[in-house]
């Protein structure tokens, strides 16, 4: 068994690429567990002992450090890649299974609180297969990820010198939070923009007959992914106002001064979408959720989405006290969200507190913001390169795309969306592909 002082380096120098992530590092951490596991007697004693009491938390760190590493290393829609990327991805990703499997052999997990990362990143790897079963396998794994959070936060409620264990529960959920609106997400954008292809394959994956299937399920996930997005993001809350954020992680704290900001644009991503969706459902019959109407339940939903990105957009300073800039992979998903809104409720206002651009300083989303924003997007140079508009812009589900015009129908606006389409197909994902346009057209010319 590793000393307290062996285990307090190898997490930082995962983080740092020091120590590589391979079959040996996994066998390590394996052994380590098994070493664990003898101390438990029968009954098992509520608490560990001391030794054991050191370690716990430093494990689950490195376990969440190793999975997450990992998980760079599977590469989106590995199952359909042939040799040496699929092998290299699944090899990533069976690295992630056996981390997983390492966090739930641990006695005493509930003293391992960021353990629960490894399961998150399993979720997260099984999405990236692209498939049905793995978005199935991906959902199981997050409901694991979040009643596993559940039961460790009860065991230590009440007590006050378990404080440092539910600090680690509130900043893991931020991250069990994010990947489960990410899977939510990463599942409609998939569904929603391969539509077309899917129809067109030798061995289709589903047919026009499983539509509102795939809108029930997809609204289901995406309703589930925007509520613990929100409960994560008033977890932030309480975590800024009682222990504050901080600039590096270590062996204590996980919550960076920029932990608004990835929780809170995949949950204001996955509410457009519900909002997106809305009509659709109706069109099926569904009831919309604990509201009398659905126009009841989008005014929910645009109220939650402004208080989401409010949280987006608040300032970040560095440990100086100096404000931090916007990373400009979150500028285009900023501006993603704000075209998306835009398209989706034409004349919305939304003001805006960044000024990284002009095109967002726009308050008011109407058709010139939609062309200010949608040029931003598709601009490539200034050292950075061209972006697309997500699923807004590559739809080829035609319900969703029903449904899009439905929103802008109950303001007024029907028209303009399949036009903004052809317009800017250069912010379609795949507009790059052979064929991908007359697809698109296929469905933009059908009523």
């Amino acid at each position: 068994m590793m000393s307290a002082e062996q285990l307090r380096g190898l997490p930082r120098a995962v983080r740092t690429g020091a120590v590589p992530v391979d079959d040996g590092l996994l066998r390590r951490i394996e052994a380590e567990v098994q070493a664990y596991r003898e101390f438990l007697d029968d009954p098992r004693p509520q608490l560990p002992p001391e030794k054991l009491a050191e370690l716990l938390p430093v494990m689950g760190w490195l376990l969440y450090e190793v999975s997450l590493m990992s998980l760079w290393q599977v590469t989106p829609g590995f199952e359909s890649l042939t040799g040496e990327a699929r092998r290299s991805a699944r090899a990533a990703a069976d690295l992630i299974a056996r981390t997983a499997d390492a966090a739930r052999s641990l006695p005493w997990p509930e003293f391992a609180p960021r353990a629960l990362g490894a399961i998150r990143a399993q979720a997260l790897a099984e999405s990236k297969r692209d498939t049905e079963s793995g978005y199935d396998d991906a959902w199981i794994l997050h409901q694991e990820a979040r009643t596993k959070h559940a039961s460790f936060t009860d065991s230590h409620a009440g007590s006050p010198d378990r404080d440092r264990y539910l600090l680690d529960l509130d900043e893991v959920l931020l991250q069990i939070a994010l990947a489960e609106a990410g899977t939510a997400c990463r599942t409609a954008e998939r569904v929603i923009g391969r539509w077309i292809e899917g129809l067109d394959d030798e061995d289709p994956p589903w047919t026009e007959d499983d539509s509102p299937r795939w809108t029930q399920r997809m609204f289901s996930q995406l309703t589930d992914g925007a509520a613990i997005g929100g409960r994560a993001l008033e977890v932030a809350d309480r975590i800024k106002q009682r222990w504050g954020f901080v600039h590096q992680v270590d062996e204590r704290r996980l919550a960076l001064s920029t932990a608004y900001q990835n929780p809170g644009i995949m949950t204001a991503r996955a509410i457009l979408l519900v909002l997106s969706m809305s009509p659709e459902m109706e069109a099926l019959g569904r009831k919309p959720g604990n509201h009398e109407t659905w126009p009841e339940l989008r005014a929910d939903l645009l109220a939650r989405f402004e208080e989401t990105y409010r949280r987006i957009e608040l300032p970040v300073l560095d440990v100086d006290g100096e404000p931090v800039p916007l990373l400009a992979a979150h500028q285009g998903k900023i501006v993603q969200l704000r075209l998306h809104l835009a398209l989706l409720v034409p004349g919305y206002r939304l003001p805006s507190a960044l000024a990284f651009d002009p095109c967002v300083e726009r308050a008011e989303l109407d058709d010139d913001a939609v062309e200010a924003l949608s040029g931003w997007l598709a601009h490539v140079g200034d050292d950075r390169s061209g972006w697309d508009a997500n699923v807004i812009g590559c739809a080829t589900k035609p319900s969703f795309v029903a449904s899009v015009e439905a929103c802008r129908r109950a303001v007024g606006r029907p028209d303009g969306y399949r036009e903004w389409r052809r317009r800017w197909f250069v912010l379609d994902r795949y507009a790059g592909e052979p064929g991908r346009r007359q697809r698109v057209e296929r469905v933009l010319d059908a009523q």
